[in-house]
């Protein structure tokens, strides 16, 4: 394939991520009473004329067990490469993101629009989503910019900063058709799985029941959850994907 039909891209940082809200099962809902999921982490349409029908070429990596010891965060495929016209797209991602989001710099009007805050304080510096259910389905279908699945605020001294989005598919998706979504040389998916949270939420636990639960817990089959008297989750979500689109350099956009 001829060099000048392909833009290249080295994928070589994880964004940090915080996640929490329900849990679906091959892509259905489960909602489970009195019980909140969370986690904190650290860590575009075809090929332009002039490439004609030719595919993208260039190192892949295997989606492989994930960034935590007992594969709950499981990543997509890193693609080094992707084509002048799926970049485009991202372009246009951006631009319109720039475009809409500002309004969401008011907690109050993110609020009105249907966007809670999740799951507990977190530090200084540190992402948390303001999520919005009704806009799961849409997200499943499609990604649309219109309807991310949750704002992400970064925490300040003073309150919370828009610092961007997430959207999510289904967790059923193939490499391919997240690749349609956001790029997957730019973006990266990702899904939390097999994780096991205490049935009763609020009650205290044990420093060795807390090494055992939740999405950096030991636990990760169905049978040890059951036996541990816990809820198990398949998936959290689905696949998911955050988009920085206020920064200037795009290794930080995705």
């Amino acid at each position: 394939m001829r060099g000048d039909c392909i833009v290249r891209y080295d994928r070589s940082f994880a964004a940090p991520f915080f996640v929490l809200g329900l849990a679906n099962f091959s892509g259905r809902l489960a909602t489970f009473d009195g019980m909140k999921v969370w986690l904190v982490a650290l860590c575009v349409l075809l090929a332009s004329a002039a490439c004609g029908a030719q595919s993208m070429v260039g190192a892949q990596r295997s989606s492989g067990m994930g960034i935590d010891a007992f594969g709950h965060t499981q990543m997509s495929e890193a693609r080094a490469e992707v084509l002048p016209e799926r970049k485009a797209h991202l372009d246009r991602l951006i631009a319109f993101l720039r475009t809409s989001l500002p309004k969401y710099r008011s907690l109050d009007r993110a609020i009105a629009d249907g966007y809670r805050p999740e799951g507990p304080e977190v530090p200084v510096g540190s992402l948390k989503h303001f999520v919005n259910y009704a806009n799961l389905r849409v997200n499943w279908q499609h990604l649309d910019p219109e309807k991310p699945m949750a704002l992400l605020y970064r925490r300040t001294p003073g309150g919370y900063d828009l610092a961007g989005v997430m959207f999510t598919a289904p967790i059923a998706s193939s490499m391919d058709e997240l690749d349609k979504r956001i790029p997957l040389a730019y973006g990266h998916w990702h899904s939390h799985r097999n994780v096991c949270q205490p049935k009763n939420e609020s009650a205290p636990l044990t420093r060795a029941q807390a090494r055992q639960f939740g999405f950096s817990g030991s636990i990760n089959t169905k049978a040890a959850c059951d036996a541990a008297g816990g809820v198990f989750l398949d998936n959290v979500f689905g696949w998911m994907v955050h988009v920085y689109p206020f920064e200037n350099d795009v290794a930080r956009q995705f």
